[in-house]
């Protein structure tokens, strides 16, 4: 296949596809990490909401009401890591890591147990995509932009809904108070537990549903173990990489998707770089987010510590 337009559009439209279960799981990281809460847990999330939106769409047909179950089953998983962590204020990065542990052998024995037969046959289109009139029609953007899944479509609307909370809300002062000095909120007379707890569960249901649309749009209903393969911590990178802003966050995930997309389309593209290494590139700028966390200090000061009134940190 030469490189044409035709090419550019099938390229850009495969990198917006692909960038969707982290941009959600990214978008929801973004809020519970201003709040204080480090979900390292994500992973787990996704995979319980691929796996929920599986039962949900075997059970139901339905693959809207699929996608509601995965961010049902995110929820449920982030409400039992919130009780630990925010509650119980259990170690944050220990209780992630058990959670992504427990959720591989989880979801793998409810495949087992229930999802051993096909999906329901039944068209995805409503899910998979959505053509916005005359919009669609342009050239090359058309198809890449226009295209797209209605979940691309409403991660877009979160990520700039978060950012105008968090820069010109009440609630979104409230939020990055909590994260950055969990003390001081108390005193103002602010739940902290209330904050960070509804934090975690927000992030439940983006990283839920980020699992779901990989399991019900991208795999056509199809649930497999540890189907989410890393990009948990990818979504948690991006998140540091893009220095918590949601819009930031945004195109981060689509630099990514872009990038991911590559490997699929790059010989089209008249990119020489073996697939492997296409493969590995994602990751690679994951581990530089991970230094620069380290080295820079505009993470929540908060971040990732217990709120215990009265006896400091």
């Amino acid at each position: 296949m030469e490189f044409n337009t035709v090419t550019l559009a099938l390229f850009l439209a495969g990198g917006l596809r692909l960038c969707v279960p982290v941009l959600l799981a990214a978008l929801g990281e973004t809020l519970s990490e201003r709040a204080g809460v480090f979900t390292i847990g994500l992973e787990g999330l996704m995979l319980f909401g691929a796996a929920s939106s599986a039962l949900g769409l075997m059970w139901s047909g339905s693959p809207v009401l699929a996608l509601g179950v995965g961010m049902l089953g995110g929820c449920v998983a982030a409400l039992l890591l919130a009780l630990g962590t925010v509650i119980a204020r259990a170690n944050q990065i220990v209780m992630g890591i058990g959670l992504n542990l427990f959720a591989i052998g989880a979801t793998s024995l409810m495949r087992q147990l229930w999802l051993s037969g096909a999906p329901p046959a039944g068209s995805m289109r409503v899910v998979s995509m959505l053509k916005l009139p005359g919009l669609s029609d342009l050239p090359v953007v058309g198809r890449a932009l226009f295209s797209q899944s209605p979940v691309f479509y409403f991660a877009v609307l979160v990520a700039l809904v978060l950012w105008g909370v968090l820069r010109f809300s009440r609630a979104g002062l409230l939020l990055r108070a909590v994260g950055e000095n969990a003390l001081a909120a108390d005193a103002a007379g602010h739940s902290v537990l209330r904050i960070r707890f509804s934090a975690t569960l927000f992030t439940g249901v983006m990283a839920g549903l980020g699992g779901a649309y990989l399991c019900i749009v991208a795999s056509g209903g199809t649930f497999v173990d540890n189907m989410t393969a890393g990009r948990g911590y990818l979504a948690i990178a991006i998140t540091i990489f893009a220095r918590w802003m949601p819009l930031r966050v945004l195109v981060v995930a689509i630099v990514l998707g872009l990038l991911e997309a590559l490997q699929f389309q790059g010989q089209y593209l008249g990119v020489n770089i073996a697939p492997s290494l296409l493969m590995a590139m994602p990751f690679a700028v994951a581990l530089i987010a991970w230094i620069m966390m380290g080295k820079a200090g505009a993470a929540p000061a908060d971040l990732g510590r217990p709120f215990l009134r009265g006896n400091g940190r």
